[in-house]
């Protein structure tokens, strides 16, 4: 089983892209608590895809509250000099806009669901 659920807020604005097919793909880092260590969050990257995409970049800023549930996924490449990297990211299923108090018409949560 491969399920993540995690609330924090956005550390920047998201960035939306769209692949060469139109599908749009919005990635984003969230801040979340660290139990251990109150003044150093945890930063965790989060991809959406598709429609979810498309409403994290029209709805989301900075500091929004979000809740995402989704799944870990791994991927590896090497740099031009042959350095080995990896990076570990959420890719989203659901992003449950906790609060967002900027471009919505009103104060209702919204929920956005990609088919991952």
């Amino acid at each position: 089983m491969n399920t993540t659920t995690i609330i924090g807020r956005l550390a920047q604005d998201p960035e939306v892209r769209f692949t060469t097919g139109g599908t749009a793909v919005a990635t984003f880092r969230l801040a979340v608590a660290n139990p251990t260590d109150k003044d150093k969050p945890n930063w965790i990257p989060v991809k959406a895809l598709g429609k979810t995409a498309e409403a994290v970049g029209e709805y989301l800023t900075k500091g929004n509250q979000v809740g995402v549930t989704g799944r870990l996924e791994s991927s590896e490449w090497d740099d031009k000099e042959g350095q080995r990297h990896w990076k570990l990211e959420v890719l989203a299923r659901t992003v449950d806009f906790l609060n967002t108090n900027n471009k919505t018409a009103n104060d209702t949560e919204q929920r956005e669901e990609a088919t991952v």
